[in-house]
């Protein structure tokens, strides 16, 4: 047979194609290189196609808090006018006391959001990370 020699390569002494372990070693990497390139790529390609969606969803959600800060305006001009006229007192003074109620709010919902900071997190962990450091600092016993 003439044959015997595989195309761009030398025959070895077991009869197979040549190159070796390294060259085999080396096409995988590269295969494995190509393989990571694309997906790369790939997920390039879907992150800017996420940016844009999840920018849109971001933009319609400030767009929906202006119109609900909008409607809760005008919410209060018309409790304020109508209650101004029910009691038949100045508008001035139901605008002073609804201030007064929203100042109220934001206050006790300052205070709230400072008593939720003063109670611990992680606490589990760090009693198990406590217990590690108290562990490998103990002296190993001498047989």
């Amino acid at each position: 047979m003439t044959g015997d020699k595989p195309a761009g390569g030398q025959a070895n002494p077991a009869g197979g194609p040549s190159g070796g372990l390294l060259e085999h070693l080396r096409e995988l990497f590269a295969a494995g290189v190509e393989y990571l390139q694309a997906r790369l790529a790939l997920a390039g390609i879907e992150a800017k196609e996420a940016l844009l969606h999840f920018g849109v969803i971001i933009a319609l959600c400030v767009a929906a808090l202006a119109v609900t800060l909008f409607g809760y305006l005008f919410l209060c001009i018309a409790l304020t006018l109508l209650i101004a006229r029910f009691l038949n007192v100045s508008p001035g003074w139901v605008i002073l006391v609804l201030a007064l109620v929203h100042f109220a709010l934001a206050l006790g919902s300052i205070l709230f959001a400072i008593a939720r900071l003063k109670t611990s997190v992680f606490s589990v962990t760090l009693a198990e990370l406590r217990k590690d450091q108290q562990w490998l600092s103990q002296t190993p016993k001498q047989n």
